[in-house]
C-alpha cells in the first residue's frame, strides 16, 4: 500500500502557486498492529470555543507561520500543536494538489503512514481526536452527496457519518480527493470545477 500510494501521488500535476495566504493539513494513515488489516485515518473535531470552524470536523494542521521550513513542516507543527503527534514516527508518502478554503486559504494536503502506537491528547482547539477505517471511506454506500453553490456554479460534494461525526465541507472534499487519487475511488466530485474557478 505504500508504495502504491507513493507512487499514485508523485504522477499529480502540481498546480500553480496562488497569491492566497497557505496552509497545510496532515491526512495520517494509523498502520500499525491491529491497522495493519484495516487502516485508519485520524480526524479532530475542533472545540465549538474557537474563532475558526468551531465545532468542525478537520484534518489536524493549519496556517503557514514564520519559521515553519516548508508546509509539510506547517502540518507536522500543528499536528502536534493539536494533538501531540509524534512526527518522528511518520513515513511521509506525498502531497495531493491543494484546494482553495471558502475564507481563500490555499490549503495543501500531505499524506503521511504512522508507524507506530502514539499518545494522541488533544489541546484546547480540539474537542475530539477520532479515526475512520479506510475500508468505511472506501464503500461508496456510506457517502451521502450534496449539491451546493461555489462561484454561481452547482458543484456536488459527498459527506460521511461515523460514530456521529460528520466529515463535510473542506475536509469531505479532500477526503474524497485522498480517496480517488490514492485507491481509485471512484467517488463522484466536482473538485476540477472548483480548481478551475481559482486559476490564476
Amino acid at each position: 500500500m505504500i508504495d502504491s500510494i507513493k507512487q499514485k501521488l508523485e504522477k499529480l500535476n502540481p498546480l500553480k502557486i496562488s497569491d492566497y495566504k497557505k496552509a497545510g493539513v496532515f491526512i495520517g494513515i494509523l498502520n500499525y498492529g491491529e491497522y495493519l488489516k484495516d487502516p485508519e485515518i485520524i480526524f479532530t473535531k475542533r472545540s465549538s470555543l474557537v474563532s475558526t470552524h468551531p465545532g468542525e470536523v478537520s484534518f489536524p494542521g493549519g496556517k503557514w507561520e514564520e519559521g515553519d521550513i516548508d508546509l509539510y513542516d506547517t502540518a507536522l507543527r500543528e499536528s502536534h500543536e493539536e494533538m501531540n503527534l509524534n512526527r518522528q514516527s511518520i513515513t511521509k508518502l506525498g502531497s495531493l494538489n491543494y484546494l482553495i478554503s471558502r475564507h481563500k486559504i490555499e490549503v495543501h494536503p500531505y499524506v503521511g503512514m504512522i508507524d507506530c502506537e502514539q499518545n494522541l491528547v488533544a489541546n484546547d482547539e480540539i474537542e475530539v481526536i477520532f479515526s475512520v477505517p479506510l475500508s468505511f471511506l472506501l464503500n461508496i454506500n456510506n457517502a451521502e452527496f450534496h449539491e451546493m453553490e461555489r462561484k454561481n456554479e452547482k458543484i456536488k460534494i459527498p459527506s460521511w457519518v461515523y460514530n456521529e461525526h460528520r466529515i463535510w465541507g473542506l475536509t469531505a472534499m479532500i477526503t474524497a480527493d485522498f480517496l480517488n487519487t490514492c485507491f481509485d475511488a471512484g467517488i463522484n466530485t466536482d473538485l476540477d470545477i472548483i480548481r478551475g474557478q481559482y486559476d490564476h
